[in-house]
């Protein structure tokens, strides 16, 4: 049984930027294929006419592919896709259909891969699609990962260590140089490389930057501590305490001047810090004007903010009171 196609409509030129116009073709905007794909909010995808014609690579084209049909990319850069977000956008998908084809490349006899696109096929199936708008493309593997990574990259979707991963692929497999890299993404050669050298992270640091829980110029300074247990026990003090990029800078720092006795330092400061505001909090509903305490290592300052001579006649006559 033959594919069924839904031609491409004819609209005036208007440019992508360097990925997704070449995914789809310059002669096509994101305006042209989004009206040209939109799907039905039922659970099967409307279907154009059947056509006696069997799929092939075209860019001013879509065709309606079964879903089963289509396979992930396996050098598809992005590996962590959120649950939550897939519902929602299988929700829109729903609602308004998809409303940019996927872009696949044919692999084997009626068998397609995904180049760009994995998060609309994925949310498709949870949303009951039967088949899916496709445009086909004739991509080698090099090709393949750079238009993902680019489509990634110019949607958002990579967190930095997906990212650095990928590049670090088209480096090893491909033979690319960063400069190379740099030029197809349309980045500088030194983010490209500072982007790299995250890979060589321990992998507890990179969970930590791929959660989020620790921020990229972090990651960048930890690069810094030669010690990979350092690296780690170093991150995971940045995260326990929430540290600033700032405060981090500084525990670095610390570190790196192999003074043994500075974590427990910052820990038991941090620790006097939670408690000075505690009682700074008492003292002030107790006196009715502002308390600062100051306590480091073993030395303490508690200091009292008056606004008048007379709130401080008002609370030297509280003291004298309590002496009594």
């Amino acid at each position: 049984m033959s594919e069924e196609i839904s031609p491409l409509r004819k609209m005036p030129k208007k440019g992508l930027g360097r990925g997704l116009g070449s995914l789809l073709g310059e002669a096509n905007s994101l305006e042209s294929a989004e009206r040209a794909t939109t799907i039905s909010s039922a659970p099967v995808v409307s279907k154009a006419p059947a056509v006696d014609a069997k799929p092939t690579a075209d860019k001013n084209r879509i065709w309606n592919i079964a879903i089963e049909k289509i396979a992930p990319n396996r050098e598809q850069p992005r590996r962590t896709f959120d649950q939550g977000h897939l519902i929602d956008l299988a929700n829109s998908i729903k609602e308004k259909g998809i409303m940019l084809p996927i872009v696949v490349r044919l692999v084997g006899e009626s068998k397609y891969e995904i180049v760009a696109g994995e998060r609309r096929w994925r949310a498709a199936q949870i949303a009951g699609l039967h088949d899916v708008p496709v445009i086909i493309r004739t991509a080698e593997n090099q090709e393949a990962l750079e238009l993902a990574l680019i489509e990634n990259i110019q949607r958002q979707n990579l967190n930095p260590i997906e990212e650095a991963e990928a590049y670090q692929r088209l480096a090893e497999k491909y033979s690319l140089t960063q400069q190379a890299i740099a030029d197809k993404v349309g980045k500088d050669r030194a983010t490209i490389a500072n982007l790299m050298r995250l890979v060589g992270l321990p992998n507890e640091v990179k969970l930590f930057l791929k959660s989020g829980e620790l921020q990229l110029g972090q990651a960048k300074l930890l690069l810094s501590v030669p010690d990979k247990e350092k690296q780690i026990q170093l991150a995971k003090k940045v995260v326990q305490l929430r540290l600033s990029v700032r405060a981090t800078e500084k525990l670095i720092a610390n570190a790196t001047a192999e003074r043994s006795s500075d974590l427990l330092e910052i820990e038991t400061n941090d620790s006097h810090a939670r408690e000075a505001r505690m009682l700074a909090a008492e003292l002030q509903k107790i006196v009715g004007t502002k308390v600062e305490i100051d306590i480091h290592n073993e030395k303490s300052k508690v200091s009292f903010q008056f606004y008048s001579v007379r709130e401080l006649n008002q609370f030297v006559d509280k003291l004298r009171k309590s002496t009594r």
